[in-house]
């Protein structure tokens, strides 16, 4: 006969779920923060990720595929935008495009060797927008 857990196994489950996907969270900032704000441009040193993407995308060319990891690249961060507003679409969107802004306009200011690039916003903000839109859309259907 299948044992049946007691409420309060519930919630320690639920509990360290909770601190599982925070720490994960944090882990994923940290990384994303120095990404972003490394003072050398990160792509002398992403040859693996660049190898690949030109492996699944013979096609494609250096300025798309950045933009693809770009996208990629923030997909976590609107993963975590859209539980933190679940009910203020317009939060989400405008901090998925504000966010990459400060973030290329500080690259722009402080990090000499980085090249501020709008394609970098856009991409950005698409991967959070998409991630964020998933989650929605899961959240959802979960809901009903």
């Amino acid at each position: 006969m299948p044992s049946v857990a007691s409420p309060s196994e519930d919630r320690r489950t639920v509990t360290t779920v909770a601190r599982l996907g925070i720490v994960a969270a944090a882990i994923y900032l940290v990384v994303l923060a120095v990404i972003l704000l490394w003072p050398d441009h990160l792509d002398r040193h992403a040859d693996l990720a660049f190898r690949l993407a030109f492996r699944l995308f013979p096609s494609a060319n250096g300025r798309e595929v950045d933009f693809g990891l770009n996208v990629l690249l923030f997909l976590p961060f609107g993963s975590l935008l859209a539980p933190l507003v679940p009910r203020h679409a317009w939060a989400v969107l405008v901090i998925a495009w504000v966010v990459p802004m400060l973030v290329e306009i500080a690259q722009g200011l402080l990090l000499p060797a980085r090249v501020s690039s709008i394609f970098d916003v856009v991409a950005n903000a698409a991967g959070s927008l998409t991630a964020a839109l998933v989650v929605a859309s899961v959240r959802q259907r979960l809901n009903r």
